[in-house]
């Protein structure tokens, strides 16, 4: 029998969940960016700049020999997704190791981070599993208290 969570981590459970949620969604966006970005630069041959001088937004085809000024995003959008998918892991971990679940269920969670579009499905799926498996077991423990009352 697998261990279970006990009942004084659930507000931990719900607040890891809730952190859970919200880099699943961001990490989500970004691996969309990252895809859009890849691509425009590898399939169109451009590179996205921003504030350059030549505008807000710029597209610059990959092999020009001087870049333009400003903010380079595709770099930019690789490197971000790239620390954000570390925060989701930690996320992840988290809220696994409090739920008690094998490894495969990491394993699992943490590929919605790196399949476009998975993430959000991921995520609804272990928020459900989750609120439902909280809510029982608080259910479950209401009514131990009153039978032994």
């Amino acid at each position: 029998m697998p261990l279970a969570p006990k009942l004084e981590d659930f507000p931990k459970i719900r607040g890891a969940l809730k952190f859970y949620q919200v880099f699943a969604y961001v990490t989500g966006i970004m691996l969309l960016l990252l895809c859009v970005e890849m691509v425009v630069k590898y399939g169109l041959g451009y590179q996205v700049f921003a504030f350059s001088n030549y505008g807000a937004l710029t597209l610059v085809p990959v092999k020009t020999a001087v870049a333009p000024t400003g903010v380079d995003l595709s770099t930019g959008i690789l490197i971000a997704h790239g620390w954000l998918y570390v925060v989701y892991l930690f996320s992840d971990f988290r809220l696994w190791s409090l739920m008690r679940w094998p490894f495969t269920k990491f394993v699992l969670i943490a590929l919605g981070g790196v399949v476009p579009f998975l993430s959000f499905f991921v995520e609804a799926r272990i928020t459900k599993q989750v609120k439902t498996y909280l809510a029982g077991r608080e259910a479950e423990a209401a009514t131990f208290v009153e039978a032994t009352n």
